[in-house]
């Protein structure tokens, strides 16, 4: 319920409008919009600062006088989020992100760090309370397997103690996660196109439900063609020049 109060305080439309200058979506799944395996039936989070603050209190978390976010025992809620410096549009993103949850009486240490140091608190320390990053999303979500899979190098939520450390003594897998990776295996196994996105329809739904990650945005596909080019079909996934075979470049008429 917590982090799908976050989801609630988030203004991504803002983030669509104000970062983006109107050049994208709000996404809401962790396969893009333009996979035929999307699922546009799953759970959404439009923003909702009400809603956030009534999950908020269902979670048992409550106000005090200053309006400040305090749980069962009194502590403020305090987390950082950190992100890559130097790279502006996530930046801006972050910024907007910690006025979001101010707004909720979260308080957001916002801290941009070298990518580098970003990369060894991920990877290495697993020193961190959250992060923005991007994901490449595809037109195949099994791309994405290494995402989902408990032990997987870029499973970046409950993660396993990294090779050389000292191994982690109650770590323990979710029912819900689990399940999402048992069903990226029968996905991959599965052929037949209909069966396949049901299997991963069904991990988005639990995705969207348990909210391991909190989607924001997917910006639009652009690309400049010159107009004598004919029969350009510009895709998201393969951009202008997918169908070569198919294009022609129109005759100039010289006088």
């Amino acid at each position: 319920k917590f982090r799908q109060a976050v989801a609630y305080g988030i203004d991504r439309q803002r983030m669509v409008n104000n970062i983006y200058r109107g050049l994208g979506e709000v996404q809401h799944s962790p396969i893009s919009v333009q996979s035929p395996f999307y699922n546009d039936q799953i759970k959404t989070y439009d923003y909702d600062p009400d809603r956030a603050k009534a999950l908020l209190e269902e979670a048992g978390f409550s106000y005090n006088a200053q309006g400040q976010l305090i749980d069962a025992d009194n502590n403020l809620v305090r987390f950082s989020l950190i992100t890559n410096a130097g790279n502006k549009i996530r930046e801006a993103m972050a910024t907007q992100i910690e006025q979001d949850l101010e707004a909720l009486g979260m308080q957001v240490d916002y801290s941009p760090i070298g990518f580098n140091i970003l990369v060894d608190k991920l990877s290495n320390s697993l020193d961190w309370d959250c992060f923005l990053l991007g994901l490449t999303g595809g037109n195949e979500p099994n791309g994405g397997a290494n995402v989902w899979f408990p032990e997987g190098n870029l499973h970046m939520f409950n993660q396993a103690a990294r090779p050389g450390t000292t191994p982690l003594t109650d770590r323990v897998i979710n029912d819900w996660e689990q399940e999402i990776a048992d069903l990226y295996i029968q996905g991959a196994q599965e052929l037949d196109l209909d069966k396949r996105k049901e299997i991963y329809a069904k991990t988005q739904e639990l995705a969207a439900e348990y909210l391991p990650f909190i989607h924001l945005v997917n910006n639009y596909s652009l690309a400049a063609v010159r107009d004598k080019i004919e029969g350009v079909q510009h895709s998201a996934l393969g951009g202008p020049l997918w169908n070569l075979e198919d294009l022609t470049i129109a005759a100039e008429i010289k006088e």
